[in-house]
């Protein structure tokens, strides 16, 4: 009995260490981990953390053809490409300056891939192999594509601009705007595997719409919940989920009756959410888990300053019911999930928690900055000569704007960003512990804070080129995060 216990055990180690993965991990996750630059493996339905790699500043939005995984980062406006066999970026595309990239799909043939670029009002066409970057702007300006997806057939990309209010469908050859469908703050979107018809969230109307995609029209609209982000459809086209970012939970809806079926709860506010292959489980990124993880990291200065993690959970959906839920570091802004046995890379062995207890926030790393946090700055804002000859510019970061949201300077200028979040609660959702962040596109790795309450962040940099260059929020502080953006001129 001893001997065939020890040669069970011998043959699972082999088994264990050929593959990489024990057969109890039967999915992994790919999460795009937002302002910590990584990219963030973890097992599903366990939610181990199995493998960080760094691959830039902002990691916002990636999309896969089963070899390669195609990763965007807003603050670099960079395309990174890793390989899914080894974990491993092999080529990056530099994506035009400005463009502030926020979603991507990629064709079926994995040749082309579509890129909305929120923050420049452009939407890019980029060939894999040779790195070609074709782009469309979008106007009337200010316009703000935030979500792209393709039709089935792939002949059109579909595209939300959420400051305008419409859907875009852009014929991908020729790349060209092809129609627009107004539509009432649209956000995420998702095409029924028949072609058919496409399902939008209406982020301020408590619905999802459906489009005739034949004829290009509303079909119709349903009430599902507060505040729909995200939109799922499972794999046979059967049921569509959706996130309601203010109410906390996930809406079920049948497609063919066109109607809501189930509500799952979910702790809390979430906004990404995504479906294991064989629709077993379905992965919501919680945006806030007041509460339940706090004191879990530790202050992010000697002045304080507290950060409550975000959390991710599991969901059976043949029950509803929530089976696993883990604090995880970052900004998860988007999952992509693929079965264990169509990942070949033997890294992915070691299993553990997202974040340890007493750590830090963890933040892409800085060049050519100084940053310090300092007990919550009162003064007022706005552009201002300090003593020492810096640009001092103190901004106000609440829910849902920076005030200033239009700074100056010249070229060559020190400048001293003074930012401190002023928010007492969210707005919309009522939560206390709201934290804002703050990037400058094309001055990312001098910029990429976090703005917890009760101090300020003080960064301060040489100005050291000319444009006019958009600042966001980059880490998920609520509804009208997206919109939570300002200009940075250098003259």
């Amino acid at each position: 009995m001893l001997r065939r216990f020890i040669l069970v055990l011998i043959i699972n180690l082999i088994l264990y260490s050929s593959k990489g993965l024990a057969a109890e991990v039967p999915f992994i996750g790919y999460g795009a981990g937002g302002y910590n630059g990584k990219l963030m493996i973890f097992s599903i339905p366990g939610l181990e953390l199995l493998k960080e790699v760094p691959i830039g500043v902002d990691i916002h939005a990636h999309v896969t053809d089963g070899k390669n995984l195609f990763a965007i980062d807003k603050a670099q406006n960079v395309i990174s490409i890793i390989d899914l066999s080894n974990s491993s970026v092999k080529k990056s595309i530099k994506l035009p300056d400005y463009f502030g990239p926020s979603s991507i799909a990629i064709s079926k043939d994995g040749k082309s891939v579509y890129i909305a670029g929120e923050l420049s009002g452009k939407v890019a066409s980029v060939d894999v192999a040779s790195g070609k970057v074709v782009t469309l702007d979008i106007k009337p300006l200010p316009s703000s594509p935030n979500f792209v997806a393709l039709t089935t057939d792939g002949k059109y990309c579909l595209v939300s601009d959420y400051s305008n209010n419409r859907i875009l469908r852009i014929s991908t050859s020729p790349f060209k705007l092809d129609k627009e469908l107004k539509l009432k703050s649209p956000h995420g979107i998702a095409v029924t595997p028949d072609g058919k018809s496409a399902l939008v969230s209406s982020k301020f109307y408590a619905s999802i719409i459906f489009v005739d995609l034949k004829d290009f029209k509303v079909e119709m609209g349903i009430k599902t919940g507060a505040v729909p982000l995200d939109v799922i459809i499972d794999s046979k086209g059967a049921f569509a989920y959706q996130s309601q970012h203010a109410s906390s939970e996930i809406v079920k809806i049948d497609i063919a009756k066109r109607e809501v079926v189930g509500r799952f709860s979910v702790k809390y506010n979430p906004s990404s959410i995504s479906i294991t292959p064989g629709d077993k489980y379905l992965v919501s990124v919680n945006k806030f888990s007041t509460g339940i993880y706090d004191g879990l990291y530790s202050n992010i200065s000697e002045n304080g300053g507290t950060v409550t993690p975000q959390n991710m959970e599991v969901i059976e959906l043949a029950s509803g019911k929530s089976i696993k839920q883990e604090a995880v570091s970052g900004d998860i802004s988007d999952n992509i999930i693929l079965s264990r046995e169509a990942i070949k890379d033997a890294s992915l062995k070691g299993k553990s928690e997202f974040i340890k207890k007493g750590s830090k926030p963890d933040v892409a790393p800085k060049e050519g900055v100084k940053i310090s946090y300092i007990p919550a700055d009162d003064r007022p804002p706005g552009v201002f000569d300090a003593d020492d000859g810096a640009i001092e510019i103190r901004l106000k970061a609440l829910s849902y704007i920076f005030a200033p949201n239009i700074v100056n300077c010249f070229k060559g200028d020190t400048v001293r960003f003074i930012i401190t979040n002023i928010d007492e609660k969210a707005l919309y959702i009522d939560k206390p512990d709201v934290v804002h962040g703050f990037t400058i596109n094309g001055f990312e790795k001098q910029t990429n804070v976090l703005l917890p309450k009760g101090v300020s962040a003080v960064v301060e940099f040489v100005a050291d080129k000319k444009g006019t260059f958009e600042f966001y929020c980059s880490n998920f502080c609520g509804p009208v995060h997206h919109e939570m953006r300002g200009r940075f001129v250098v003259e």
